[in-house]
């Protein structure tokens, strides 16, 4: 599998949403949630769009201004600039402010060695050419001092059911050196938007004077992305022919949450029986038409990813924690999960994923 099989020749519209909607019309998922319920990527409703677009509209694509950092003297009341005394850097600014040229906001304060970079434009522009029209958010976080942007990647697949999986990549960049630009590849379940698959990050670009030449020249790899998405198909497969009662869930939440003991704190009670509970109630969901092993990994994974993570909260905030949080790949309870359920499943399977 590979971006060739990506029509992106349409005007605005990927091949995926025509041959999905014509897959799914009026076909119930396992969830028993009707088509209009589903999200837009599975009813073709959305509509892709440009990297350019998508960061205008959130206003991600701003300029940058260096300015050198200094103090006030505090007995001449003189403005100091404090300037690198010696070698390569001899006689520039030590220091420098980042500032966004439209709003004059501080987004990072760096070295005078920092590279000079055109904010993200050069990184949109890459990932546009690689991947056009297939855009779907543009995240700022503060004032625009990091920002990721999710595409589409490939056709989704129908694990059957009405249970379709879509392949994405994640690009997290930043300007304040709190983030290398990264490509990471996720696949993420449709009918949840549960992200799963994470497999780390795919390409890595810090931030040097070869920044903008080095990120399209490595990222070409991002095809390797669609490996990983292949071997979640695989996995999906393998689970969702396996029944799962809720006896075996409870096995798996032990070993995955342990109940607290005997002299834990209460604080530390509430929050793993906190745990537990989410997991309890997204597993209530996943069970009500068919019990697999399958739905039992996507309610712990969805548990983690959209109440854990998340503190219980709708937020935005706290939406976009839990998203660092999985292309951080700080996701515990659904590693867990997965290991357990696959040396559950695959025992004695010659080819382990």
């Amino acid at each position: 599998m590979t971006r060739t099989t990506i029509d992106n020749a349409g005007e605005g519209e990927h091949n995926w949403i025509t041959q999905l909607r014509n897959q799914i019309q009026n076909i119930p998922t396992s969830d028993g949630v009707v088509v209009e319920d589903l999200p837009p990527q599975a009813t073709g409703q959305f509509d892709p769009w440009t990297v350019q677009g998508c960061a205008s509209t959130v206003g991600a694509d701003f300029d940058v201004l260096y300015v050198p950092s200094g103090y006030v003297h505090p007995a001449t009341g003189e403005h100091v600039v404090p300037v690198y005394p010696r070698g390569t850097y001899k006689g520039d600014a030590a220091d420098q402010y980042l500032l966004r040229s439209d709003t004059h906001e501080v987004i990072g304060n760096m070295s005078g060695r920092y590279p000079e970079r055109e904010g993200y434009k050069h990184v949109f522009d890459t990932l546009e050419e690689l991947f056009p029209r297939s855009c779907e958010t543009v995240t700022v976080y503060g004032k625009g001092e990091r920002v990721v942007v999710q595409q589409v990647l490939d056709d989704p697949v129908d694990l059957g059911g009405g249970d379709f999986i879509q392949p994405y990549i994640y690009t997290r960049m930043s300007l304040n050196g709190t983030w290398k630009t990264e490509i990471i590849p996720v696949t993420q379940r449709l009918a949840c938007e549960n992200m799963l698959g994470f497999g780390g990050g795919l390409v890595g670009v810090r931030a040097t004077k070869n920044h903008d030449t080095l990120l399209t020249m490595r990222s070409s790899v991002i095809e390797l992305a669609m490996a990983q998405s292949q071997t979640l198909q695989n996995m999906a497969r393998v689970l969702t022919d396996q029944d799962f009662t809720d006896g075996m869930f409870t096995e798996m939440l032990d070993i995955v949450i342990p109940r607290p003991k005997e002299d834990a704190h209460h604080k530390t009670e509430t929050a793993i029986f906190a745990k537990r509970g989410a997991c309890w109630n997204a597993w209530r969901t996943e069970r009500e038409d068919h019990p697999t092993a399958w739905g039992a990994y996507n309610a712990m994974q969805g548990a983690e990813q959209h109440r854990i993570n998340t503190g219980g909260k709708s937020t935005e905030a706290a939406k976009e924690r839990a998203l660092v949080k999985a292309l951080d790949g700080n996701t515990p309870i659904a590693d867990a999960a997965e290991r357990y359920l696959l040396d559950l499943v695959l025992v004695g399977a010659e080819e382990p994923f």
